[in-house]
């Protein structure tokens, strides 16, 4: 596994339906704070409506040039310097690299958009992806908090990785562009 290899591009409306395809496996949305309805019409309008959003970017995964997952930034605050991001490997032969791609969005977010502060919500069943933040320096914080889901309350946590706990000597091999061309700031 090279991780050189990883890199990130502006989602574009053509990657809507495979999008749609990874959001709808029960192993990506049972971890999603949001459904969504089985309409490619509905998933080319969110990304549309995406572009104007001031405080949301996202971006298609790739590895070895191929489409393999999605990130996002959400909640972008720039006054207070924080935001929240969710991520997944939609492409489950990839897996393994899902820990591998959150340190060059740190990096990023850390340096270019100037941001303190990363927030993560995780459902409290998510084990994998709680311990893979503990592993990137994420604190959690006390309180529980509760999602209604498919008329279910499911307990979730926030976790912060602050700019001043990064391991950026550990991580400075995680470099990457992360595009914005299309997003209004």
């Amino acid at each position: 596994m090279n991780i050189n290899q990883i890199q990130f591009r502006e989602i574009k409306i053509s990657d809507a339906k495979k999008i749609l395809n990874w959001r709808r496996k029960d192993r990506i949305t049972n971890f999603q704070f949001t459904d969504i309805k089985n309409s490619i019409k509905l998933q080319r309008k969110w990304i549309l409506d995406s572009y104007k959003k001031k405080n949301y970017y996202h971006w298609i995964i790739l590895y070895k040039k191929k489409t393999i997952g999605f990130i996002s930034i959400n909640d972008i605050d720039l006054k207070k310097k924080e935001t929240t991001w969710s991520w997944y490997i939609g492409n489950k032969n990839y897996f393994a690299l899902g820990g591998y791609v959150p340190p060059y969005l740190y990096n990023w977010i850390f340096r270019k958009l100037k941001i303190n502060r990363i927030y993560a919500n995780v459902f409290i069943n998510n084990y994998n992806v709680i311990q893979i933040h503990k592993l990137h320096g994420y604190k959690t914080l006390k309180k529980v908090y509760i999602r209604k889901k498919k008329n279910k309350d499911i307990k979730y946590i926030r976790m912060i990785l602050s700019k001043k706990n990064w391991n950026f000597k550990k991580y400075k091999r995680y470099k990457s562009d992360f595009p914005i061309l299309n997003w209004k700031k």
